[in-house]
């Protein structure tokens, strides 16, 4: 019987594009080698990323007594968040303005025997 578990973080704060780049080395693999590679990877998205696999392949122990062996990411998930519009004023009585991007992540792992 094959069953997934989910974990989801909203409003990370990182673009969805610098977290999809570390998402693709991931997808697939069995979690305990995910977070290994998370864990060493130096960068911000792999820190985010290592906490949110963690989380749902905890959530798979205490819920379901799932082994964490067999767990295997099946998808990650990044998609685009919300913007913050921010401005910093410059020479001149001028402005410029900045996006602070947002993104959101969805972790999906399978139990699979």
């Amino acid at each position: 019987m094959d069953r997934s578990y989910t974990a989801t973080l909203r409003y990370a704060t990182l673009s969805y594009q610098k977290m999809n780049l570390v998402a693709k080395m991931v997808r697939g693999k069995k979690v305990s080698e995910a977070l290994d590679m998370l864990h060493m990877m130096p960068k911000k998205a792999a820190d985010i990323l290592w906490k949110v696999v963690k989380s749902a392949a905890s959530n798979a122990e205490h819920n379901a007594d799932a082994d964490l062996k067999n767990l295997t990411i099946s998808t990650i998930n990044v998609g685009r968040g919300m913007l913050l519009k921010r401005f910093r004023f410059t020479s001149r009585s001028g402005v410029h303005r900045y996006y602070k991007h947002r993104s959101f992540v969805r972790v999906i792992l399978e139990d699979i025997k």
